[in-house]
Parts: structure tokens; sequence; C-alpha cells
């Protein structure tokens, strides 16, 4: 008796744990694809920007061209903050509606504007005389003069006088212009709106009811929130600070403070500490990917890590990689080296994993088959570094083969950063960002006083020859592994593609019909059809529903439609891997919800 009771009492503790796991993978995984929204518009931005910083300004056309891009550009990068939080709040939403976003916008700058004043009045008014009496030699009457100046803000911010005492002269923690925040408003302001869109008010108030009162309710919430998080989030921006200084050496002096000359460590020792977390880092990512949580990690490198001058106006500053690189001023930049490391793996590595699955294809059919169906994802890796479709393709066939990329991604990713390669991308690390990189990465080189020996190690030039070996290595393993192994990988045993596949894996056919596709009704019936369907979502290159039923999914449904992977989140939320097509293919399908799928 005691024995079934205590089976019983395990087995309902299991089922509530994965429960609760699901919901929670459930709702990470969908970072993905609410973040689609605010960084669709980087890559644009970043070109605007890139091409405006090169134009030469020794004519009145010069000049007003450069402002028309520069501005259009910065003005994108300066305010990703409330980008994601509008891009959040309005993903996040059941009905997607603007409300939310209106809302959010609201609730980021309320958020920004009183976390600086609450902060000092935490942090300053309220502490400041308890530190002072055990800060030795702390002058406060000279700091009131002289401090504020020597503060190091972060994120274009005001800095907040009450942090010196406790963390330190150089740091402002409290990073109110940060997407992290953006992130956290977006998401607090779609709970509201999921939970209060129906509300009905009295009649006397009968105006604000509904999806007229989330603007309203978001702003007390928001205020409310703000309240607390002053308090917690300084803590967390310190943190942030401590890993910055660390990753990037951005400390080492700041022995010029007249002239705001910051001295970076270009030793070889520094070069190789930030290579190695650059090669941790792309093994990571690349460990993240069959969960979609890789957006997790990417916006803490990209977005939020490491505090540098901007190039436009050198008394503010940039923080994140990607606007290091692309914003900040060339002279000891140190942008970029969590960007040049996916480049070798995303132009050369997996195009020629793509070469091995041709070479190990059963029939010279077979060979014909893979090379139609993976040769356009091998060209668009290399062109603009989208990978998903090749890594779904193998993925679960061996998961040793996998692990083998991930390794081989940070291994590359390390020997490019050991280089001293800086590079940067608005979209990903493909040929197209890797061509607009080579300006900036340049005028770094030639403006920082490198050594001869760096100098010509850091040319961007280099990654076609590392990219040529990351080649070697991926073919030579993928060709070892998949005839070892006996995997079956595309056109190889299971991985046989029928004739069938082959009518519904392009684009082509989905646009010109006027219903729904073949690839788009078998997508349907994969996922147990319309009326096991919950939820529709995409991001660049997946479909994520939410489904009544998990058993009614059918993964081989799914990828005789045409789709290189299925991810089972929890239980009844899914991810298929689809490609660049994913969202028109998902519009597609919302837009002709509940039609015949015979």
């Amino acid at each position: 008796m005691n024995i079934n009771t205590t089976t019983k009492t395990n087995t309902k503790s299991l089922k509530l744990k994965n429960l609760f796991f699901g919901n929670w993978m459930k709702k990470l995984s969908k970072i993905g694809s609410a973040l689609m929204f605010p960084i669709a518009v980087l890559p644009i931005a970043a070109i605007l920007l890139r091409i405006g910083v090169e134009i030469p300004t020794d004519s009145t056309f010069g000049k007003f061209v450069q402002i028309l891009l520069t501005k259009s550009g910065d003005i994108v990068f300066s305010n990703l903050y409330i980008l994601f939080a509008v891009g959040v709040a309005f993903a996040f939403t059941k009905d997607k509606r603007g409300e939310a976003a209106f809302a959010g916008f609201l609730g980021i700058i309320i958020l920004s504007a009183i976390m600086v004043e609450l902060s000092d009045l935490y942090y300053g008014s309220l502490f400041s005389r308890s530190i002072e009496s055990y800060a030795t030699g702390f002058d406060s009457e000279k700091y009131k003069k002289e401090g504020i100046k020597e503060i190091v803000t972060i994120i274009n911010l005001r800095t907040v006088s009450g942090f010196t005492s406790i963390f330190g002269k150089n740091t402002s923690a409290v990073l109110s212009n940060n997407v992290l925040n953006g992130i956290v408003v977006g998401s607090i302001v779609a709970w509201v709106y999921n939970r209060a869109n129906n509300v009905s008010l009295p009649k006397v108030l009968g105006f604000f009811s509904g999806k007229r009162l989330i603007p309203a309710l978001s702003i007390i919430v928001i205020i409310i929130f703000s309240i607390i998080w002053a308090a917690i989030f300084p803590w967390i921006g310190y943190v942030i600070y401590k890993i910055s200084q660390a990753m990037s050496n951005s400390v080492s002096s700041l022995s010029d403070n007249k002239s705001n000359n910051t001295t970076y460590d270009l030793s070889v020792g520094a070069r190789f500490t930030r290579a190695g977390i650059m090669g941790g880092y792309g093994f990571i990512n690349r460990l993240l990917i069959p969960f979609g949580l890789h957006h997790i990690p990417n916006n803490i490198f990209w977005f939020s890590l490491g505090t540098f001058p901007s190039e436009l106006d050198p008394s503010q500053t940039v923080s994140g990689d990607i606007n290091i690189f692309l914003k900040g001023r060339a002279v000891g930049n140190p942008g970029g080296i969590f960007q040049a490391g996916f480049f070798p793996m995303m132009m050369f590595g997996l195009p020629a994993l793509v070469g091995a699955f041709i070479f190990t294809a059963e029939t010279k059919e077979q060979k014909i088959k893979v090379a139609s169906l993976f040769g356009s994802a091998a060209l668009v890796s290399f062109l603009t570094g989208i990978t998903e479709p090749i890594e779904f393709a193998f993925l679960y066939v061996s998961p040793l083969l996998y692990l083998f990329h991930a390794l081989l991604t940070g291994i590359f990713a390390f020997v490019t950063g050991a280089f001293g390669i800086q590079l940067g991308f608005g979209f990903s690390a493909g040929l197209l960002d890797y061509i607009l990189s080579i300006p900036k990465s340049l005028r770094i080189i030639n403006e920082s006083g490198y050594s001869t020996l760096n100098t010509v190690l850091a040319n961007p030039g280099w990654i076609f020859l590392i990219g040529a070996t990351t080649a070697i290595a991926y073919f030579g393993i993928g060709v070892l592994s998949i005839k070892k192994l006996g995997l079956s990988t595309p056109g190889r045993k299971e991985g046989i593609i029928r004739s069938e596949e082959e009518t519904t894996t392009t684009i082509a056919t989905e646009i010109t019909n006027p219903g729904l596709s073949e690839k788009a009704k078998k997508i349907v019936v994969g996922f147990g059809g319309w009326d096991n369907i919950i939820e529709y979502e995409n991001c660049s290159t997946r479909l994520r529903y939410v489904v009544k039923d998990g058993s009614l999914v059918s993964e081989d449904v799914i990828k005789r439609a045409g789709a290189f992977g299925l991810v089972k989140v929890s239980d009844n939320s899914f991810q298929a891997i689809i490609g660049v097509e994913a969202e028109s293919l998902n519009n597609q399908i919302t837009s002709h919800k509940g039609e015949p799928l015979e």
C-alpha cells in the first residue's frame, strides 16, 4: 500500500515537474519569434550606418548624404530598447494588436525615466550617509564637484551619483536604456494585455473598457514594477558591467582623462582570452539551436556586454558587440570579436557538410536530389548565414555529428579570435555582411596602432583561409561519421528523398497558388489538422505552433511536406524547421485557416 502510494506520488510529482519545465521551455522558445520584429530592422539600419560613415564629407553633397544615411541607421541602434519593448509586447499578445505595441512604448519610456531617479534615491540619498561613514577617504564635497565627470556611463544614459560609493567610481550600474529592460517591459505589457483586453467597466467608465484600458493599466503596472526594479536591476547591471570588463579588457587604463583616450589591452594574452570566450560562446550557441534558445545569449553578447565611445559622438557610449563594431570609434575598437567567429562555420563549414551529404548519398539519383534540395540551403548559409535548414537535416539523425558541429564551431571561432579578426553583421555571418564589414574592420586595424604582426593577422581576408580549413574539417568529419556510423543523412537509408518531397519544397508553388499549397496542407495535417492547432507563430526559419493534443502531431508527415526537422518544445508546443520561407508559409496557412485539406 505504501509502495503504491509512493509510486503514485512520484509519478504525480514527475508529471508536475515535466509540465512546469515544458511550460517554461515553451515560453522561452517564444522569445525567438518575439524578437524577430525588432531584429528584422537591423540589417537595413546596419547597411545605412556602414555606408554612411564611409562617405567623404569634403563636399556639401557628401555631407548631405552622410547625414541621411548615418542618422537613419543610428536612430535604430540608439533606440533598440524601445524597439524590443514594442516588438515583444506586440508578439507575445494572443491577437497581435496595436494597443499592446503602444502600451509597450509607453511602458519602456516610463521605466527608463523612473529608474534613473529612483535608483539615485535608493543608493544615493537613502544610503549615502551610512556608506560614507565606512568608505575610507570618501570626500563627498569633492565628489559633488568632480566625481560625476569621471563616471563611465553605459548605453547613452545619465549618470547616477549614488552608485559611486557602492559600485566604484568608474561604474554606473543603471542600464535603463538596454534591451533587457525592453524585453522585460514588453513581456509585462503582453501579460497585462492577455488578461485584461476583454475587461468590462461600469457604464460611466465604459469608454475605457476592453482594449482601451490596456495603455492606462500598463502604465500603473509599470510604475509599480519600477519601484522594485530600480532597486534590483542596478546589481544586475553591475554584474553585466563586470563581465563586460573581463571579456573586452576595456578598463586596462583611463590614463589620459583629458583627451578621453581609452587604451585597450591588445596583448597576445588578452587576445587569446577573448578568443577563448568566443570559442566557448560559439559552442554553446550551437548547442542551444535545437531548443530555439540561442537568442538569449546572443542578446547578451551582441547588445549588452561591453561599452565603448561612439564614433558619431565620442561623449556618448555604445554597448554590445554589434553596436560597438558598427557605431564605436575605430581607434582601439574591441567590437566584432563575438561575431567574427561565426563566419567560418556559416560561410564554409555547413555548406561543406552539405557536400558530404551529396558525396555519401547512395545513388546518383539521390545525389542529384540531395543537391537540389540542400544546394539552395548551402547557398543561403554562405550568403546570409541562415543555417538551421542544414543543421536540422542531421541533428536528430545523429546527435553525435551535431556535437562535432558544435565543437568545430567553437574551435574555428577560437582560431578566428586568436588571429584578432574583427567583423560585424546586421543580420548574420554570411558573405553579404562580411563584405559590408571590411571597411570598418580595416579602419580599426589602421587607426589602432597594431604591431606589424597583429596588423597582418587581423586582416579580414584570412577568413577565407580559415574558412577553407573549416570546410575541409567539416567535409572530412562529415563523410567519416556518416560512413562509419551508418547515419541516415539525406540520400541514405531512412533519409532517402522521395519524389513527392520535391514538389513541396519550393516556395514558388506557394506564391502562385491562390489557395493552400500542397506543402501548406501537409504541414497542417502533420500538426493534427485545423482543430488541433491553437496558436500559429513563426520566426525567420521556424513555424512555432501550439496544439491541443501533441500525440496527433506527425513528424514524418511534416518532414514529407518539406520541413527539415521538428522540435518538440513541450507536450503541446512544436517547432517545424522550414527555412527562409517560414513567414510566408505561416501567412498562407493563417490566411486560409479552416479551408479543406483534401
